[in-house]
């Protein structure tokens, strides 16, 4: 981890602290990979792509308000109108998903149509994360399906461009 800025150490351990890891982000974009390309993907290479995802300063912005906002969700008041609305991630609200496409979209239309895809279908720990209960994880699902897309794309480019 001390490959990685200071800003990006605070968004790894911050997505620990919500339950995802490095080794989550890796296993759900090499079954992307998997999935839509029909290749097994080489886990150093997964390493490296995520590697150049996490060193934009920008994605860690996104990915620590996203995750300030929905640890800052479990301790509102309950009398305030937006808790309610995030405690049921209600349709409508989608600055989630405005910031995950913010995040995605840094590594191309091709990484902003899969996280569409992702935050549909939900694979794996997006899913779980989405239909946990015991506290509020608005914004952590879409994060994590960004990630993983543009992890994918970043892939990709490292084994020469997007020719599948």
């Amino acid at each position: 981890m001390s490959d990685y800025s200071k800003l990006a150490q605070a968004s790894i351990k911050r997505l620990l602290k919500r339950g995802v890891s490095l080794n989550d982000i890796y296993k759900l974009t090499s079954d992307f990979l998997l999935q839509h390309y029909h290749f097994s993907a080489k886990n150093e290479r997964i390493v490296k792509a995520l590697s150049i995802v996490l060193k934009r300063d920008e994605v860690n912005d996104i990915i620590l308000t996203a995750l300030y906002m929905d640890e800052a969700a479990e301790t509102m008041p309950d009398s305030e109108p937006l808790k309610g609305r995030l405690s049921r991630d209600a349709n409508g609200h989608n600055v989630d998903e405005i910031l995950a496409i913010g995040l995605a979209s840094q590594f191309g239309a091709a990484a902003t149509v899969h996280y569409g895809w992702l935050d549909n279908e939900k694979p794996g720990l997006i899913g779980v994360l989405n239909d946990k209960t015991d506290s509020i994880n608005v914004y952590i699902d879409d994060i994590l399906a960004a990630l993983v897309a543009s992890s994918a794309m970043e892939y990709l480019e490292l084994d020469g461009g997007n020719k599948y």
